[in-house]
């Protein structure tokens, strides 16, 4: 079992008028690592990971698009954890003190 824990580095964000894939987040990790967030509505595809270019497709439910951008927008360091054998991976925020920059 592989697995990958990076630090999310930069980030860009795609929100499309139109086709199966609705909105996009794609996350830049430390090492040249990716993970590429493809929003849907309806059936979901199984996730995939590509040894040769270390990068993830994970798909998500278009309803979850803003909680994603909410927290790598607002959260820092964001971190991401991939399975490389199970297809499964987690963004989180950890580290930061509670109430930080918050008044």
């Amino acid at each position: 079992m592989a697995v990958f824990v990076k630090n999310c580095e930069r980030y860009s964000a795609f929100l499309y008028p139109n086709g199966s894939n609705s909105g996009r987040i794609n996350l830049y990790c430390a090492d040249g690592n990716k993970l590429y967030l493809l929003f849907k509505n309806g059936a979901l595809p199984a996730n995939s990971y590509d040894d040769s270019t270390k990068s993830g497709v994970g798909y998500e439910p278009m309803d979850r698009f803003s909680d994603y951008l909410d927290l790598i927008r607002n959260e820092k360091p964001i971190w991401v954890t991939f399975n490389t054998s199970r297809k499964t991976y987690v963004v989180y925020t950890s580290g930061e003190e509670v109430g930080e920059g918050e008044m």
